[in-house]
């Protein structure tokens, strides 16, 4: 007779709790797929749950279901801006990707679903004729990464359109003042645990010729700076608030560019853009992220800040919310 210890026990009697919770609610979930799958780095080990609710309402139910039921989970959209390491990943991952809808106008304001693609938003709005976040239009991503991250490029941020934001509170879809989160330096004053739904922003009555010029001139830059194509997840570091230049000339000037670990890359284009090559681990890029950051603390002084999102598959809720509450905010 074969005896379950206590972690599988455990694990047995979440997912008897998390199989009636999407019955009960009508919510799709899945089991057998890996992060290397979800996200753009295309590394990283298997999710235990992927839990896929189709609209706010449902979003907002099915977490506070797990919540009552002690189940773990974290919320993930289209895995642009997260490096999920390479072990088994014991927790329900929340996919937003479902959570597209439509837009809704009302004059310089719109209403925009988490799981909006920040791109096409970028676009749509300037055909109405609105500006405000066109330097935004090349980010991957969706709306909800965006605004838990205040996302920002070429003199926009989202943080300084968004009116409201719609957040999933006692199962509730909940609408909050923009005006009372924290918008700093992609970085804001949401906390562990909280389920971004979707937003509304304010946006300013322009030429769409004149936007689509502007978007055109950030999407030309991007292009010639940037690693177009390859498998990354953007920035990899914060610019440092007291240096005099940016992260990626402070990695390019160390002669990094190009510097690897099995088949992670430092990008010749932009020395602040790791990418992963076919075969790569999440070992080997955070192995390298590491050496980036010791030689800038060894050379510099400085403490860069990781810009991606680093999910580990045996830190609890309670280690990411204190991680979160130590982060340095930029003066």
């Amino acid at each position: 007779m074969k005896f379950m210890n206590a972690d599988e026990n455990k694990f047995r009697e979440r997912d008897q709790s998390l199989e009636a919770i999407v019955a009960r609610l009508g919510v799709r979930a899945e089991r057998g797929r890996r992060f290397a799958e979800l996200t753009s780095l295309r590394v990283g080990g298997a999710i235990d749950w992927v839990v896929s609710p189709e609209n706010e309402a449902e979003a907002a139910a099915v977490v506070h279901a797990m919540d009552q039921a002690g189940i773990g989970w974290r919320a993930l959209g289209s895995g642009s801006n997260i490096l999920a390491d390479d072990g088994d990943h014991r927790y329900v991952v929340l996919s937003l990707k479902e959570l597209k809808g439509e837009l809704e106008f009302d004059g310089e304001r719109v209403s925009v679903p988490a799981g909006y693609s920040l791109p096409r938003l970028c676009i749509d709005v300037s055909r109405r004729g609105l500006s405000g976040i066109e330097g935004l239009g090349g980010i991957p991503g969706t709306v909800g990464g965006a605004l838990w991250m205040n996302a920002g490029a070429y003199g926009h941020e989202i943080g300084t359109v968004t009116e409201t934001v719609r957040v999933a509170r006692e199962g509730k879809v909940v609408e909050i003042p923009g005006t009372e989160v924290q918008w700093n330096y992609r970085h804001t004053s949401f906390k562990e645990g909280e389920l971004l739904l979707g937003g509304t922003l304010r946006l300013t009555p322009d030429d769409p010729e004149k936007i689509r010029a502007r978007m055109e001139d950030a999407k030309s830059r991007r292009m010639a700076t940037q690693p177009h194509g390859s498998r990354s997840a953007g920035c990899f570091f914060k610019n440092p608030p007291a240096a005099t230049v940016g992260t990626g000339k402070m990695i390019d000037e160390m002669g990094m560019k190009g510097a690897r670990k099995g088949s992670a890359v430092i990008s010749p284009v932009h020395a602040n853009f790791i990418v992963t090559e076919e075969g790569a681990n999440a070992a080997d890029t955070l192995a390298l992220a590491e050496e980036v950051r010791e030689r800038v603390k060894r050379e510099h002084g400085i403490e860069l800040e990781y810009e991606v999102e680093l999910w580990r598959a045996n830190e609890s809720k309670e280690d990411r919310t204190a991680d979160v509450a130590e982060e340095k905010e930029p003066t």
